[in-house]
């Protein structure tokens, strides 16, 4: 009897000729478990892997030479709320890897962007304006397309995660149980967080408000750590408050403001809803002693940025801190102080004149790499509970009309912001040992704004003008 063409359709997808594959328009990732087990949160696996080259990625290891790492799950509402799963891969000890271009290290993330329904834009753009802004350093994160135990997992972004590192945040690093008096004062490296765990340090903020913070580096402390980093957040929950402090600092002596100020402008362009309730990081270098023996204590960071899963959630005229979703630790108080909205207004008005151009060249450039893998994606994830960016072209405007309403908004509130330079001693540019140290002088070539110095003219973001 002759088999029916639906039959025969019924029997090919049964034996995977209609299988989703890669779009052959990015680097392809290939991961195997051992034994092809699958892949929980709780447990790293044992796995290989390599990466294809595409473009100018070169790739990593091949086929008959794959490189050994773990693969576990991570995240918490994408890991247990989504069909498509992120995923920590750790490479062996003193075997870091290189990948795409990035700088070496043995931690990465695979971040899925199942929830992302504006095209994978969140992340991507919240990371493009930490990085026009100024903070110090941003998680880099390139896109590719994974193969899990021959299983096409669709487009991924392999980012680097947020650790004490040369190339991440780039702080000393101490030791878990550490008891030296000298060597926990830094470096720390701790998030604001809102799920519990063991480990974490709880105090109210002075609104009542709770707050959980999660020690990363160093994660199990000794009992003198413990206290030290106690006593040191309660210190800035004081000064954040301008309580008076028995050491006789305030504020700007003790956190970063202009860094404060960066964080914040990107969580508002981004309209975080959730950007002071979890995922927001704080970090502090170890006190020292400088060349003419005077002890030097580092201040406070905010950064680096990471997840804006929700991001643009609200879509109302307010500031993220007035009537939040989330709660807010810290965002009202800090955007009542003096010297922050001093440099805030400087940075908004920086951003509005050069960075918010760099970041829509950042969109599209973005947008046309992944547009095809995007579709394969969607294909991949049709009929489950995955976003659908299959029409990268539609889901960019969605994003663009949200932003630029955001940024009108903000400006109708802000108006210009300031047009005058940070102070020298808190530069916005990025290598200002570069910069002569007279006092700059502001003046307009061909409608840029620019800052005189030592004869030699410089952008807003410290890149020399010819």
């Amino acid at each position: 009897m002759r088999r029916s063409v639906l039959s025969l359709f019924l029997l090919a997808c049964t034996a995977g000729l209609f299988a989703v594959s890669p779009s052959g328009t990015l680097p392809v990732m290939y991961i195997t478990t051992k034994n092809k087990q699958d892949v929980s949160r709780e447990t790293p696996v044992e796995a290989t892997m390599y990466v294809t080259a595409y473009g100018d990625y070169q790739a990593l290891g091949s086929a008959s030479n794959q490189i050994p790492l773990t693969i576990r799950g991570r995240g918490n509402w994408t890991w247990t709320g989504f069909d498509k799963k992120p995923y920590k891969i750790v490479f062996a000890q003193g075997q870091g890897q290189k990948l795409l271009g990035m700088h070496k290290s043995k931690h990465w993330a695979l971040m899925a962007g199942a929830d992302d329904c504006l095209g994978f834009l969140k992340n991507t753009v919240g990371y493009a304006l930490s990085r026009h802004i100024g903070l110090p350093y941003t998680p880099n994160q390139v896109p590719v397309e994974l193969m899990l135990n021959g299983d096409y997992k669709g487009l991924y972004f392999v980012t680097e995660t947020i650790r004490i590192d040369n190339d991440r945040v780039n702080i000393q690093e101490q030791q878990d149980g550490e008891t030296n008096a000298d060597l926990i004062t830094g470096g720390w490296l701790v998030e604001i967080d809102n799920y519990s765990s063991d480990g974490n340090i709880v105090f109210k903020e002075h609104n009542g408000e709770s707050v959980m913070i999660t020690p990363h580096s160093p994660e199990d402390l000794s009992t003198r750590q413990r206290n030290y980093i106690t006593n040191q957040l309660n210190q800035l929950n004081d000064a954040i408050y301008d309580l008076p402090l028995a050491t006789g600092a305030d504020l700007q002596d003790i956190l970063d403001l202009t860094d404060a100020a960066r964080y914040y402008l990107v969580q508002e362009i981004m309209e975080d809803c959730e950007s002071y309730h979890g995922s927001c990081f704080l970090y502090k270098d170890r006190d020292s002693i400088d060349t003419r023996g005077q002890k030097v204590f580092p201040r406070w960071h905010f950064g680096p940025v990471w997840d804006f899963g929700n991001a643009y959630g609200r879509h109302q005229e307010r500031f993220i801190y007035d009537g939040p979703t989330f709660s807010q630790i810290w965002t009202e108080q800090l955007c009542k102080n003096e010297q922050f909205n001093e440099r805030l207004m400087k940075l908004w008005y920086i951003y509005r004149q050069q960075g918010h151009n760099k970041v829509l060249a950042d969109i599209n450039s973005f947008v046309n790499a992944v547009s095809t893998a995007a579709k394969r994606d969607a294909e991949r994830w049709r009929n489950t509970n995955v976003c659908n960016n299959g029409d990268m072209n539609n889901r960019k405007q969605d994003f663009l009309d949200r932003m630029n309403w955001r940024i009108d908004w903000l400006y109708s509130q802000w108006g210009e912001g300031d047009p005058t330079p940070l102070t020298s001693n808190e530069p916005v540019f990025t290598d200002s040992s570069q910069l002569p140290s007279d006092n700059p002088r502001m003046l307009i070539s061909n409608g840029q704004l620019l800052i005189q110095r030592g004869g030699c003219r410089y952008t807003l973001t410290g890149q020399r003008v010819e």
